[in-house]
């Protein structure tokens, strides 16, 4: 049983070097990786995780879950523009990739911490001045309410470190260096 566990593990170790040493030096993608094209690519992910809420709640399940395969496609499509540095183990990455991948992930924390504690407040204080009578609130939480909030917040955490790698590189230093 160990074995086959281990041989699982080789084969998933030798996998993900694979994958890392293709994306790095990978050239297919090089109309992705301008700057004009990662920052829209920022936009247009950004405005998809801010259309899930709407989408899953007014638009319903179906709406809302071609909203997620929209967002999911526009991630993937940002990873690739910024050769996945944000998500590859640091050991198939150099130091200076290593140093920028460890300022993104700081920064994209401060934005996600920020934008929660923000939203997290709005909805308090409208739950604070809509509420008739404070000792006895209650709430309901639909399906889709539930969706639109688990999907924004995966959504928002997962692609954030893309993002601001894709703002914050100017040129494509995320090839390995030789």
């Amino acid at each position: 049983m160990k074995s086959r566990i281990r041989e699982a593990q080789q084969r998933n170790e030798e996998a993900v070097a694979a994958n890392a040493e293709r994306v790095l030096n990978d050239d297919t993608f090089a109309m992705l990786r301008t700057r004009r094209a990662r920052l829209a690519l920022v936009v247009g992910t950004s405005l998809l995780i801010v259309l899930m809420a709407p989408a899953w709640t007014l638009g319903g399940s179906i709406v809302g879950i071609l909203t997620v395969v929209a967002a999911t496609v526009a991630w993937w499509l940002l990873k690739l523009s910024v050769r996945d540095v944000a998500d590859l183990p640091d050991r198939f990455l150099d130091e200076r990739q290593l140093a920028v991948r460890n300022q993104v992930y700081v920064e994209a924390y401060r934005w996600f911490a920020g934008v929660t504690v923000i939203l997290a407040s709005a909805g308090l204080v409208a739950f604070i001045a809509l509420g008739e009578d404070p000792d006895t609130w209650t709430v309901d939480l639909t399906w889709d309410w539930c969706m639109a909030l688990f999907w924004t917040v995966i959504a928002s955490a997962l692609s954030l470190p893309s993002m601001v790698l894709a703002i914050r590189d100017r040129e494509d230093v995320l090839t390995t260096s030789a």
